[in-house]
């Protein structure tokens, strides 16, 4: 019996600039989820919630709101999407049940994901992963055009015309829930009070404000928003995954034009809903609307870290960078989750208890230490085991068998 057939991918079987793409995108990430995990809901999108409109809080905002916030979102999603071609392909050339596999595969992340949203953090992504991944598979050997203008339509053309109506919405919803939404700009109003008090307390404490956070995201914005982002995003990488863009395969002027068109595009239209934004008195019932400049303009910004990172991969820059990040990458479940965990000690009741206490700026320095901390422990566990500890046990649960672990065991 050939003992490959329920094997997944070797370390020889990896491509390496999609390894070094998924952990710069899993550090980005952080980036953006530890304003979630340090301070109210709505300080998220909203600076003037802890008045960070000017001086290094104001700056902060706005330069990740320009680089990151949707932009590392947006490249984990591409990868996804590549991922699941990628899975599927190789499960068909060892004559597995390619489908049989997916689902199992999905089916466990579904399973981590819930885990993380209900006990751990509600800003969990992988929940809405798991159910793309899904419907993806179905297209994945369409022509990559067709994936990719089914994809640009799904995660801009969709999300901007849900993201409109939602807006125009708001006149008729009744006006006390109208001024309870408005009142999420006030740290002193009701709904912020009681998010405090939950984070600030105990496990038990944070589990009254997380799971009824969370049920908000699976049972609405998953469906309403999420989902159709995350299918597009997911479309649009299996599409470069087949053209070869995200295997450093195109060519120098490629990648260079992709990273300027990305910024010139981008840039000006996430500059213009900033700019809405702050005329409008950063009023949370034009979120939606104002926000849909960033839904766009977060593709082209996406698309130049994307170009920027497969020139750095094309010509071999920043070695250790570059071997640092693809351990990262190998390791980009164990290391999302583990962030959770890091940052939930960091600032939730059940550890320090740092909770609104941390500035815009000083997050920064927070950020950079778990970077350190997750590329040496990344490169660390690697030198003697194969796969990430969560990595391993979702691939032996996707194949109902143990797979090898350390390096110097046998395939």
């Amino acid at each position: 019996m050939d003992t490959t057939l329920n094997a997944p991918v070797s370390l020889k079987e990896r491509i390496g600039s999609l390894d070094v793409l998924r952990g710069f995108a899993v550090l980005g990430i952080l980036l953006m989820n530890s304003v979630s995990f340090s301070m109210v809901f709505a300080a998220y999108e909203n600076p003037s919630v802890y008045d960070d409109l000017t001086g290094g809080g104001w700056w902060t905002w706005l330069t990740l709101h320009l680089f990151t916030d949707q932009k590392f979102m947006t490249i984990f999603s591409v990868l996804f999407g590549a991922g699941v071609c990628i899975f599927m392909e190789r499960a068909e050339a060892k004559a597995h049940d390619a489908w049989q596999l997916q689902l199992s595969r999905m089916g466990w992340l579904l399973f981590i994901g819930l885990v993380h949203a209900y006990l751990i953090w509600y800003g969990d992504i992988l929940v809405s992963y798991a159910v793309a991944g899904v419907v993806i598979a179905f297209v994945r050997k369409w022509k990559p055009r067709t994936l990719l203008l089914l994809g640009l339509f799904s995660a801009i053309g969709i999300t901007l015309c849900i993201n409109f109506l939602f807006g125009l919405m708001f006149s008729y919803w009744p006006p006390e829930l109208l001024e309870e939404m408005r009142s999420s700009s006030d740290l002193t109003s009701q709904q912020n009070v009681s998010e405090i008090a939950a984070y600030t307390g105990s496990w038990f404490d944070q589990l009254w404000h997380r799971v009824p956070m969370s049920l908000m995201m699976h049972l609405f914005f998953v469906p309403m928003f999420i989902f159709w982002r995350a299918v597009g995003l997911m479309l649009i990488g299996m599409a470069l995954y087949r053209w070869g863009i995200l295997s450093a395969k195109q060519s120098v002027k490629f990648y260079v034009t992709m990273v300027i068109v990305g910024l010139l595009v981008g840039l000006p239209l996430i500059g213009v809903g900033v700019w809405q934004k702050s005329i409008n008195g950063w009023d949370p019932l034009k979120h939606y609307i104002d926000g849909n400049w960033n839904i766009v303009g977060a593709v082209f910004v996406a698309g130049a870290w994307i170009g920027l990172v497969m020139l750095v991969c094309k010509n071999q820059w920043f070695p250790f960078a570059r071997k640092a990040l693809a351990a990262v990458g190998r390791m980009a479940l164990t290391n999302y989750i583990g962030q959770s965990l890091i940052c939930t000690y960091l600032f939730y009741g059940h550890g320090l208890g740092w909770f609104g206490q941390v500035g815009r700026v000083q997050l920064l320095g927070i950020v950079a230490a778990i970077w350190i901390f997750q590329i040496i422990f990344s490169l660390v566990w690697l030198r003697f085991f194969r796969f990430g500890p969560l990595e391993w046990a979702w691939r032996s649960a996707t194949y109902m068998k143990l797979q090898p672990l350390l390096v110097s065991s046998p395939s």
